[in-house]
Formats: structure tokens, C-alpha cells, sequence
């Protein structure tokens, strides 16, 4: 057997649409409840209110007639007439007689009204509703008053009319409820599936995706609507989603490509060990040179490709101040020492402290100057400048400017792509993840790198904010 709960929850509606067509017709129909309800108060008691005034009227009357007439006298014309088949007029004597005023003139099929066991309790200035002395009849509106000498007037008025104007005016407020609520639900049906006809087609879309549809997008409604900045926000997600898979892709085919080279290499030279060709010494010390360069090769591969990853995920590992100016004399006098056919010099130009890896921004500029030595002919000249940009411009530039030949423009946009290399000719033993951990870095640091080249020459510009 179901609980309650479980019955309520089979009976909520399962789509959007009909959840928020199900809460707007509860809402409106809670709301037009309480119209209904204020409006049939209102006028109940405003019709109450003008019977009372007109029953307290003519009581007031006839009791001023029964003062001046006197025991036996007949009431005047002008009260006769205001009993005429609407009030319930009597008089009861002290000796417990029992005499209706302005007899005749009430039908005498209506029910009279049913009289209080008390008639002391029903004395005052303020009306009473009493039921009917038998059923079907009327209620009445009662007020009762003694007369000195005469005895005690009953004067009432049935409500015969104010309940049959309520009971119209309860039939037509249902009606008109039942009517609201059913256009409301028509039109709001209507509108709901106009306006979440988009959100339906984004979500067949999205499932199309989901399975497979790699070149797939959602088709965004107007821009100007909750629904269709969704849209455009799902197409710009999946570009971009698209764009990092493509890019993926790339870097592994890229890498893979890169390390079955050396690969290849030792597995060569390794046959050659097996199948018994190195029989000289001198032979074997080739070989294992050959393996040794090999590795090294794959070694410096895995340790950017490393990088490259952990720039991705977690940019810098720990910040500290750094000298850049110590940092690019460090790596200038290196360089000297590796390549000296590559005449450097460097230039330091006011204090540029950065907060940043120590050890990143030294691969920085050991990255560039190695980009020189792979790129330019033996003997071109380098010169490493660090630059403070001053209070108005807070950021620190190490630019590294060679005489080189100079990059082609078709390479510019994409000299730092990883594993671009413009001129296999020219890039010696690099990978051409060079330029890509250099920009990767100053990325990692908040900062840019920009390129600038000429036939007669190349500039590498690396901006990074510095310390306040």
C-alpha cells in the first residue's frame, strides 16, 4: 500500500511545464478564493446592514403609533402599508395575548420567524438572526421592544432577498472562478510550451552531444531572454570544451610523434646489440653514446611536457621574491659557457623584484636564449635587457633581442604553439615546446609575452607584474 507520500509524489507532474503550470493554477486559484470570499463578506454585510436600517425604521414607527393610539387603537395607514407582505409585526400584551399588527396584508403561507425562548434576551438596538418556525422558511432579521402599556412589539423582516441575492452572487463567483482558472490554464499552457519550446529543443541537442555528436550545438533562442543567454553560454562552453579536446589531441599526437623519434633510436641500436653487429669497441661506444643522447633527448621531452602540465593545472607552486635582474645575469653567464660562439650581453635597468618561482623564471630566460642558439647562425649577437616600467606602468620586462635572421610572418601567430617549429632546417635539437613554457609561465605569473621580428632581427618581450 502506497504512503501518503509516495501518492502525492506520483500525482506531482513530472515535466517543468506542468509543475509551473500546477503551482500558477494553485496560486491563482488561492488568490481568487480570497476574492471571492472578501467580495460575498462585503456585500453580506452591507446588505445586512441596509436590512437592519430599515427594520429598526419601521419599528421605530409602528412603536411611536402604538404609544399615541393607545390600548385597542388602530394603526395608522402609512404603518399598515409598511407591512405590506414584508414584515412580521406583533404585539404581546402583558395578559400574554397575542395580536398581529396590520393583519391581512402579510401572505399567510410565509413561515413566521422563530421567536427566541426568551424575548428579555432579545432586547436591544442591534438585530438578531433567528431561523424560520418551520422548515423552509426564511430567516429573519429580529428586534424586539417593549412599549409601556401595550406590551412587547416583535418586529421582523425575512431575508429571503439578501440570501437569494448571495446565493446568485456565490453562483456567479464560481462560475467566474472556474472560468479564470480554465483560461488561465489554457493560456498558460500555451505560453509555457512558447517559452520552454527552446529549453526542450537545447536539451535534445545537449543528449544528442552527450552521445557522441561532437560537431553538435544548441540552438539558442533570443539572446535577451534567460533561455537564450543559456544558449549562448552551452555553445560557448562546448567551443571551448571542443577547442581543449582538439588541443588534446594535438598534444598528444604532437608528443607521441616528438618521443617515437628517440624511441625508435634506441630500439635501434639496441637490435644492432642483439643481432651481434657490434663487434669493434669503438663501435659499442658509438652505440651507447647514441643511446645516451637518445635518452637525454626523451628526458628533456618528458621534464617540458611535465611542466607544460603542471602549468595547466597549478600554475606556480610557491611564490617568493625574485631578482630578475640576478635571475637573467645567472642564466646569461650560462649561456656563455653552452654556446660561446654566441656573443650576449645584458643589461640591467633599475631594480625589477617580482614575486614569482625562482626556478620557472630562470627557464624562462634560459628557454630564449636557447631559442637564439637552435634559431640563429653561429656568431649572432644577443642582448638581454631588464627593464623596471616604472610607478605609472608596474611591471617588469625582460626582453631578449637578437640579429638573427628573423621569423617569417606565416610563423608569428603560432611561434608559441606547442611543438610548432617554424624551420625543421634551423631548429636544431629542440621540440618546440620552448616559446610554449615561456609563454605557459608568464601566463602562470599574471603576465605576457610578446614577439616582435624584422629580417634583421627578433625580440622577445616577457612583461610580469611586479612586487608593490
Amino acid at each position: 500500500m502506497k504512503s501518503v507520500g509516495s501518492l502525492r509524489r506520483s500525482l506531482r507532474p513530472r515535466s517543468l511545464r506542468g509543475q509551473l503550470l500546477l503551482a500558477l493554477l494553485i496560486l491563482a486559484a488561492t488568490a481568487l478564493l480570497a476574492l471571492d470570499t472578501v467580495v460575498y463578506g462585503a456585500l453580506s454585510n452591507d446588505l445586512t446592514h441596509r436590512t437592519d436600517v430599515t427594520l429598526r425604521a419601521v419599528r421605530q414607527r409602528v412603536a411611536q403609533q402604538l404609544e399615541q393610539t393607545g390600548p385597542g387603537g388602530i394603526l395608522g395607514t402609512d404603518v399598515r402599508l409598511l407591512g405590506a407582505s414584508e414584515f412580521y409585526l406583533q404585539l404581546r400584551r402583558p395578559d400574554g395575548s397575542v395580536r398581529d399588527l396590520v393583519p391581512g396584508l402579510r401572505d399567510p403561507g410565509n413561515a413566521a420567524p422563530q421567536l427566541p425562548g426568551s424575548l428579555a434576551g432579545a432586547h436591544g438596538t442591534d438585530p438578531v438572526t433567528v431561523g424560520p418556525a418551520v422548515p423552509g422558511g426564511p430567516d429573519y432579521r429580529l428586534l424586539v421592544q417593549r412599549i409601556p402599556g401595550r406590551g412587547t412589539l416583535i418586529a421582523a423582516v425575512p431575508l429571503d432577498q439578501v440570501q437569494g441575492t448571495l446565493r446568485k452572487v456565490l453562483i456567479v463567483e464560481a462560475a467566474a472562478t472556474v472560468g479564470v482558472l480554465a483560461l488561465l490554464a489554457g493560456s498558460g499552457l500555451w505560453l509555457l510550451r512558447r517559452g520552454l519550446r527552446p529549453l526542450e529543443s537545447m536539451a535534445r541537442d545537449a543528449d544528442a552531444i552527450a552521445f557522441g555528436d561532437r560537431a553538435g550545438r544548441v540552438a539558442p533562442a533570443d539572446d535577451t531572454t534567460e533561455v537564450g543567454r543559456l544558449g549562448l553560454a552551452l555553445n560557448t562552453m562546448l567551443a571551448a570544451e571542443r577547442t581543449t579536446q582538439d588541443r588534446l589531441r594535438r598534444f598528444v599526437a604532437d608528443a607521441s610523434h616528438e618521443l617515437r623519434t628517440p624511441v625508435t633510436a634506441v630500439l635501434g641500436y639496441a637490435d644492432l646489440h642483439h643481432q651481434g653487429a657490434l663487434t669493434v669497441p669503438e663501435q659499442r661506444e658509438r652505440v651507447m653514446s647514441g643511446i645516451t643522447s637518445e635518452a637525454l633527448r626523451m628526458k628533456r621531452l618528458v621534464d617540458d611536457l611535465l611542466l607544460l602540465a603542471r602549468l595547466d593545472s597549478a600554475p606556480v607552486r610557491g611564490l617568493h621574491a625574485v631578482d630578475l635582474g640576478v635571475t637573467v645575469r645567472d642564466a646569461v653567464s650560462a649561456g656563455r659557457v653552452v654556446a660561446p660562439h654566441h656573443p650576449l650581453s645584458v643589461r640591467v635597468e633599475g631594480s625589477a623584484m617580482v614575486h614569482g618561482d625562482a626556478e620557472q623564471l630562470r627557464r624562462v630566460v634560459d628557454n630564449l636564449l636557447a631559442n637564439v642558439r637552435n634559431h640563429t647562425p653561429s656568431g649572432t649577437a644577443a642582448q638581454v635587457t631588464v627593464r623596471a616600467a616604472g610607478p605609472a606602468e608596474p611591471y617588469a620586462v625582460v626582453m631578449v633581442a637578437d640579429e638573427g635572421p628573423g621569423i617569417p610572418d606565416e610563423a608569428l601567430p603560432r611561434v608559441f604553439d606547442r611543438f610548432y617549429r617554424g624551420d625543421p632546417a634551423h631548429s636544431g635539437d629542440g621540440s618546440g615546446l620552448g616559446l610554449a613554457i615561456v609563454a605557459a609561465v608568464a601566463r602562470a605569473h599574471t603576465g605576457d609575452v610578446q614577439v616582435a621580428s624584422t629580417p634583421g632581427g627578433t625580440c622577445v618581450s616577457v612583461r610580469l607584474p611586479m612586487m608593490s
